[in-house]
């Protein structure tokens, strides 16, 4: 059963992402889908924690409120999308409301809470390297550089956001005019998304190693296989060879034994008799008469066998 609810996750985290291709926005998309689910299961357990505020009616409930099953939904639409293979607008969707739904819009309409002074800055950081997560710095750079700068614009002015719709005027005493609180949160923003940067990095370098290892490893075994196929080529054909050669010498063998032993047989008895019949001349003719026969019959087989030696030479050579 756990084995079957973690290959439902992790093909969840694969939505809109081709199957078998791995890139950097394939990594994106897997970590968009990752954050499109866990924010979810963070913002249900916060409603779990603080369920008697949602127990008043509807026209009490405070934005604050609202906006964190709003942010729910978009994130389960933002889901959805990715799985119809709409990734770039989801991501964008996301990273474009996020920040308006939950510090923006609340900033102005509740008019700065005084916890938003510490809930902005930082929420600006988590936005940054949500974008981070998001979008690709080589391939999407275009949207991510307009993103990040949009975000660190927000940093960068968040004492003037703030002060301006904090109609209340209930500032934290000496935290605004503290020159601390602007540099802290500008060097916690680069702090923070250096540091992210860093990670994505190493760890994208280290996928590019792998994936460089694997085709290497693929190249490698289709090259071994081609080689395989061309020594089972050259054995076959090696095999062919010596058969053919094998077969060659055992007619050789039985030249040998048979065909040339006996004209051989011949020549020597003919030359037994000619020393036998001695000044006969009418013998001597018949001999010599066979005798030039076995020996044609000799040269004959010998030109024979030299056909059958030939080739075998010119291959062993």
């Amino acid at each position: 059963m756990p084995d079957k609810r973690i290959r439902w996750f992790l093909n969840l985290t694969r939505l809109g992402v081709i199957p078998d291709y791995e890139d950097d926005v394939s990594r994106r998309i897997v970590f968009s889908n990752v954050v499109f689910v866990s924010l979810p299961i963070v913002y249900l357990i916060f409603m779990v924690i603080d369920y008697e505020s949602y127990l008043t009616p509807i026209n009490e409930l405070r934005f604050d409120q609202i906006v964190v099953p709003i942010i729910i939904g978009i994130c389960f639409f933002s889901l959805w999308l990715n799985h119809l293979g709409r990734t770039t607008i989801s991501r964008i969707l996301f990273i474009v409301l996020w920040p308006f739904l939950l510090h923006i819009i609340p900033i102005k309409l509740l008019h700065t809470p005084s916890d938003y002074y510490l809930a902005y800055p930082f929420g600006i950081v988590f936005h940054s390297m949500l974008i981070q997560l998001m979008f690709s710095y080589r391939k999407e750079w275009r949207l991510f550089c307009f993103f990040m700068v949009f975000n660190l614009l927000g940093m960068i002015f968040s004492p003037t956001i703030l002060t301006y719709f904090d109609a209340d005027h209930d500032i934290p005493k000496g935290m605004i005019n503290y020159k601390y609180y602007f540099y802290d949160g500008i060097l916690y923003w680069l702090l923070f998304n250096l540091v992210t940067f860093y990670i994505l990095y190493v760890i994208e370098s280290y996928i590019k190693r792998v994936n460089n290892s694997k085709e290497l490893i693929e190249k490698q075994k289709e090259e071994l296989n081609a080689l395989n196929q061309n020594l089972e080529v050259l054995v076959s054909e090696r095999t062919s060879e010596l058969e053919g050669q094998n077969e060659k010498l055992r007619q050789h063998a039985f030249f040998n034994a048979h065909l040339l032993r006996g004209p051989f047989c011949r020549v020597q008895g003919l030359i037994q008799l000619q020393d036998l019949a001695g000044g006969d001349s009418n013998d001597n003719s018949e001999i010599k008469l066979k005798l030039n026969e076995s020996l044609e019959e000799l040269d004959s087989r010998i030109r024979e066998i030299q056909k059958l030696v030939e080739p075998n030479e010119k291959n062993i050579e």
